[in-house]
């Protein structure tokens, strides 16, 4: 809807604002059930609270596409569903960690940070890489921006 303008930005935006009851149907249902799966996210939010941050900015995304989806403000819906998705990530890391692969049966065959990462070699030769490739990507993203501002007009679609 923030991309698009006229019959596509109204059909967009009648599907987002559909679509929001599923989400949220479907947040609530897969939070009871990785409780109710993965005692370790239990424990580590009663550990550490400070870690609600993180359902609650998922929280304020959810409710922030009702509110600016209802209202046609596309850019915040936007925004609003990227912050939903990072603080159901985020949750789901703090909760689980320091595991990256819990294990149920036995908690000794779990993956950890720890037994996971990659051989000290490794892992300095991939932060070498890191810098000139993130410099790459985001010199690719400023182009891809800049080369897409604006909205997508039916005309030069072809519409």
């Amino acid at each position: 809807a923030y991309k698009t303008e006229l019959e596509v930005q109204a059909r967009a935006a009648r599907i987002a604002r559909l679509s929001w009851y599923g989400v949220a149907a479907f947040t609530v249902l897969v939070t009871a059930l990785s409780f109710s799966i993965q005692p370790h996210l239990a424990e580590a939010f009663s550990a550490m609270p400070a870690g609600f941050v993180f359902p609650a900015l998922a929280l304020a995304g959810l409710a922030g596409i009702f509110v600016f989806s209802r209202r046609r403000q596309e850019l915040q819906a936007f925004l609003s569903s990227a912050a939903y998705i990072i603080g159901m990530l985020t949750s789901v890391v703090f909760g689980v960690f320091p595991l990256v692969l819990p294990a149920n049966s036995d908690p000794a065959r779990s993956l950890t940070i720890v037994n996971a990462s990659a051989p000290q070699y490794g892992l300095w030769i991939g932060l070498v890489w890191f810098t000139p490739g993130i410099l790459l990507v985001l010199a690719y993203q400023t182009f891809l921006y800049r080369k897409f501002a604006g909205k997508v007009r039916a005309e030069d679609a072809g519409y």
